[in-house]
């Protein structure tokens, strides 16, 4: 924040913990692993405060705590770690003073505090890797799948073991490139314990370790969040995109923040963070997690300009301003439509008014073309070809505004219910300003296309309204006749435009082609995680792309609301000779929705909450209404 001079909040969340089970009758040690986490990306110091209350004891930390090193010797979140434990002060059986410091007395920090309410970190599940390469120098192990977690080993010598990850293989060797460069090692004691990573996680599929280290297992390691969906249908690419976008976002899943990668950066960008949320509010139980999130891009927001910086909470990176700062108040829209709770939403809709105050501010011709003056500044993201790493095509400030006008929709739909219906005409004069400077800039009068439709730039003005018949017509043809162009926002808006105006077949198309650019590309190339880019990926554990998951549930399983939080729906299932039989189910606040369609039979068969309001409707016959 500095290289902008802005001004943000910040927080410190503490973890609370029930440790009555560890604790005996008499004299109790404590003895705590304190590693610096996300902080050491600023300091390398290490800072423990605590309270333990027990009825009406209470005990606080001060200065007679005692501290000494321990096994870890070295630490990079994002890298691994270095443990050496033939100078360990501990084991499970008891703890040893030997080699005690005094504590120093650390400043408070100038934050505010809170408990942490989101769902933790845990190890949700085990994996048995198999042994797919030995030598006489190291052994190679096939998760089978890509994972965020650690690897557990055992080794019966005292010798230096070193261990590296990749994601994939090149011509079946262990690929450094996918390796980003994580790696640990460890100095053994020769004793019977176990060894891992303690205070950071990497992701993975494939291990590699010194040969006479025994590889236990593997632990997958995300926040403790239920997967409440399920889908499937006789399309391998479709089954295969719910499956991969599930693990893929849960591996992104950690400490509250829902990440670009769990690997190369490990931030919460809010451009991904903003695309994904609504398929992650449907098919995961992440309320929790979600209010966590929102409460740190309300933090990441500079008090004076009202600019949202790219990630929440904040670090240098990069991004732009529309798709990526417009979370501000995309997030708490879509968690008011997903939940029916407008708390969020009426919480932070002063910063959204401070935000579109920036916008302006950074517009020229009533465009938004700029973040910052001189910095990268992005629209859409990730589109196919060789110029994927830079600006597509589309014009920044075409999508940007595009930004703009869709959260100006997004305020105008709810000021009232957030208090501000004073804002209605006023944000409908700005709509008015950016839809005509849009027109005026980029609409095509004799074609009907906004921007030649390069990268589907037609999805975007369709989705706000814009463009005619021709618009539509074009956008359809091109999707018909051309390869996929699109990158991360317009992926998601083309399927969504498909489904919504009658086009089933063509988003079943779209969403199933396995050549080049497509999902079933990454299929074919052996991924179980959705990838950054669509070929060449240099992180192959993105969920930008997933988004389009949740029409599988509103168009395929036909699953769609009639008032938000799911109190009222209406259910009308869809399938082809590409989906065949479909089935699956979404868990409301209400209790699960289940859809199943039985194509050779012609046979529906649904359960739905009796709590909810919901009209089913099969083959043109309405078959329930309660």
């Amino acid at each position: 924040a500095e290289k902008f001079g802005e001004e943000m909040n910040s927080r410190i969340y503490a973890v609370k913990y029930d440790i009555t089970e560890f604790v005996k009758k008499g004299e109790n040690d404590i003895c705590v692993s304190v590693g610096p986490g996300w902080y050491s990306e600023f300091s390398d110091k290490c800072i423990l405060c605590y309270k333990i209350k027990s009825g009406h004891y209470t005990a606080y930390s001060d200065t007679n705590i005692k501290w000494s090193d321990s096994p870890i010797t070295d630490y990079n979140i994002h890298l691994g770690e270095k443990q050496d434990f033939t100078k360990h002060i501990y084991d499970e059986n008891g703890f040893t003073s030997e080699n005690m410091r005094s504590v120093v007395k650390a400043e408070i920090p100038e934050t505010e505090f809170f408990i942490q309410d989101c769902p933790n970190d845990r190890v949700i599940r085990t994996i048995k890797p198999k042994k797919i390469y030995e030598d006489a120098d190291c052994a190679i192990y096939d998760v089978g799948e890509n994972i965020s977690g650690t690897y557990v080993f055992k080794c019966s010598e005292r010798m230096s073991v070193t261990v590296s990850v990749s994601e994939a293989l090149a011509d079946g060797k262990f690929d450094e490139k996918h390796s980003h460069k994580q790696s640990a090692e460890f100095i053994t004691d020769g004793s019977d314990r176990e060894y891992g990573l303690m205070f950071t996680w990497q992701a993975f599929r494939y291990v590699k370790i010194s040969k006479n280290a025994e590889l236990l297992h593997v632990d997958v390691i995300h926040s403790d969040i239920n997967v409440t969906s399920d889908f499937k249908c006789e399309n391998d690419v479709l089954n295969w995109l719910y499956d991969a976008y599930i693990r893929t976002q849960l591996c992104n899943m950690h400490a509250g923040i829902p990440s670009d990668c769990p690997h190369i950066e490990r931030r919460g960008y809010t451009g991904d963070g903003q695309l994904t949320c609504e398929t992650v509010m449907l098919t995961t139980d992440s309320k929790k997690f979600y209010l966590k999130w929102m409460e740190d891009i309300s933090d990441c927001q500079d008090i004076n300009s009202g600019h949202v910086q790219y990630t929440a909470p904040y670090f240098k990176c990069g991004g732009g301003p529309g798709g990526w700062g417009c979370a501000i108040a995309e997030v708490p829209y879509v968690f008011y439509k997903m939940y029916g709770d407008a708390s969020p939403m009426k919480k932070y809709f002063p910063q959204m008014m401070r935000y579109l105050d920036y916008l302006e501010a950074h517009s020229e011709n009533d465009l938004v073309v700029s973040d910052q003056p001189g910095l990268w500044c992005l629209g859409e993201w990730c589109v196919p070809g060789a110029k994927q790493f830079s600006n597509p095509d589309i014009p920044a400030p075409f999508v940007n505004t595009y930004f703009y006008i869709r959260t100006i929709d997004r305020m105008t739909e709810l000021a009232e219910k957030c208090g501000r219906p004073g804002e209605i005409l006023n944000l409908k004069s700005i709509r008015n300003r950016k839809v005509n400077a849009i027109y005026r800039d980029y609409f095509d009068k004799s074609t009907g296309d906004f921007c030649e439709n390069t990268n589907s730039a037609n999805a975007f003005a369709l989705d706000i309204g814009l463009g005619d018949e021709r618009t539509a017509q074009n956008l359809v043809a091109a999707v018909r006749s051309k390869p996929l162009d699109t990158g991360i926002f317009g992926t998601e808006l083309v399927v969504k435009y498909l489904f919504e105006n009658g086009y089933f077949d063509d988003a079943i198309d779209f969403l199933s082609r396995t050549d080049y650019p497509s999902f079933g590309f990454m299929m074919k190339n052996g991924a179980t995680t959705l990838w950054e880019e669509w070929q060449n990926a240099r992180s192959m554990s993105h969920p930008m792309f997933g988004a389009v998951v949740k029409h599988l549930f509103y168009h395929i399983l036909g699953i769609k609301q009639t008032k938000t939080g799911f109190e009222s729906i209406t259910i009308a299932p869809r399938t082809n000779i590409v989906t065949g039989n479909i089935s699956g189910r979404i868990t409301t606040q209400f209790g699960e929705i289940y859809v199943s369609v039985d194509r050779a039979a012609n046979k529906c068969a649904i359960k739905v909450p009796k709590k909810i309001s919901a009209k089913v409707v099969f083959d043109g016959d309405v078959m329930i209404e309660q």
